[in-house]
């Protein structure tokens, strides 16, 4: 079998990581656990069941969990690849926290370094021609052993030690880069073992045209929900001075995203299951990636356990929860096309501050939302992330693309803040 998966062998025994540190983080706790040398497991398990906190089981009932690669970059900036990470717990708890995803862990397991390319690959990747001369001895084929660890032996693990759901219906599986290759081979070998995926930024460029060619000659299934997502400047946003070389690397990752992108829808991934997009600008990095980890969350959770929709009366904008509470995180969505802004603009953000602006005054970027259509109701929604700061009582606001603004008249835009 090309995904190399014997489905009849037994789990082999493992030797269980062990717990070096915990720490409180976004209010809930990061358990770090040595696995093998030093490649660590880490564990994020949410707050006590509080204030707004959405579940629907009590708090003794197993937790879905997003499962991620590159388990260094996902929590704290000072572990991360270049500094930022994805912010993974700080995303999660603001999102469970006022009803739009299920309660939710998340476990990261570490690459392993320099053996990095032979876990996430299914083969060495070459060096594009060049252009990745970095990669040019690196390794690769190991992908298929490695997701066999991973599904026999840490899944299990996690599951039984930290109180995980193991019901496909409650995970979703999460990489970037080499790891948004490895997620695709991990649908592609088990497409029933997670309600989604998250695939980043994947590495089309290595293996000389392997990863798409499985791709498109995949037989299988896929998991229900399909995130994909691509920056428009993958090779050149984060090398500067690429030129026209970089222009057409970013070109080809763009255009391979898409092919990527039909391959599914023809094996029968819809609109309905798969939210694909080329970001303008975004470069290959865990920045870009964090910034758009709300709308791969509220997709792929999607019918695993989220609540609320937005309203059906046409609506400029609202908020969730509705009313904003103090001292509580909540979400503003707003209507593109109903925002007096000149068509076309660029990138929006929200300009937002409590009791006439006196304080907590701050402006959030407006991103698509990945609400999807059935509670989207068919709009386009754009979505900002902000909190409420304690004794709130008015929260005012207008939007811009950094030129222009839709300020309603000059009279700002004002929702009361209260008690749900």
């Amino acid at each position: 079998r090309r995904d190399g998966f014997d489905r009849q062998r037994p789990p082999r025994v493992m030797t269980e990581p062990q717990l070096v540190w915990e720490e409180p983080l976004c209010g809930g706790k990061l358990h770090t656990l040595r696995w093998e040398g030093d490649r660590y497991v880490r564990v994020w398990l949410p707050p006590e069941q509080n204030g707004l906190t959405h579940s629907t089981a009590s708090d003794r009932e197993a937790l879905p969990c997003l499962w991620m690669h590159d388990g260094q970059n996902a929590f704290r900036d000072e572990d991360a690849f270049g500094g930022v990470s994805w912010g993974a717990a700080g995303t999660v708890a603001h999102l469970s926290t006022i009803g739009c995803i299920p309660r939710l862990a998340v476990v990261a397991v570490d690459h392993a370094g320099a053996q990095r390319p032979f876990d996430y690959l299914p083969q060495p990747p070459g060096d594009f021609g060049g252009m990745r001369g970095d990669m040019a001895c690196a390794p690769g084929g190991g992908v298929r052993a490695y997701l066999a660890r991973l599904f026999d032996e840490l899944m299990p693990w996690a599951e039984r030690k930290f109180g995980l759901s193991s019901a496909p219906a409650d995970r979703v599986l999460c990489g970037s880069s080499f790891g948004g290759v490895a997620t695709l081979y991990a649908a592609m070998s088990r497409p029933d073992a997670f309600h989604g995926i998250i695939v980043e930024s994947p590495s089309f460029w290595a293996c000389s045209g392997r990863i798409m060619e499985d791709v498109k000659g995949h037989q299988g299934g896929w998991p229900e929900r399909v995130y994909l997502a691509m920056g428009g400047c993958e090779y050149s946003g984060t090398r500067p001075g690429s030129g026209e070389r970089g222009a057409g690397c970013d070109r080809f990752l763009a255009d391979a995203c898409g092919q990527c992108a039909e391959a599914l829808r023809a094996q029968g991934v819809g609109d309905d299951r798969m939210d694909w997009h080329i970001e303008p600008g975004a470069a290959h990095n865990e920045r870009d990636w964090r910034r758009r980890l709300p709308r791969a969350l509220r997709w792929t959770l999607a019918g695993a356990g989220a609540i609320g929709g937005a309203p059906g009366d046409g609506a400029a904008f609202w908020t969730r929860p509705s009313p904003v509470v103090p001292g509580l995180p909540f979400e503003l969505y707003a209507n593109p096309e109903k925002l007096a802004l000149p068509p076309g603009c660029g990138s929006r953000s929200v300009h937002l501050g409590f009791d006439g602006w006196s304080q907590a005054v701050q402006t959030q970027p407006l991103l698509p939302s990945g609400l999807p259509r059935e509670v989207a109701g068919g709009v386009p929604w754009l979505a900002a992330l902000a909190g409420a700061p304690e004794g709130a009582n008015d929260l005012r606001f207008a939007f811009t693309d950094g030129a222009s603004w839709d300020n309603n008249g000059g009279s700002d835009y004002e929702l009361p803040v209260g008690s749900p």
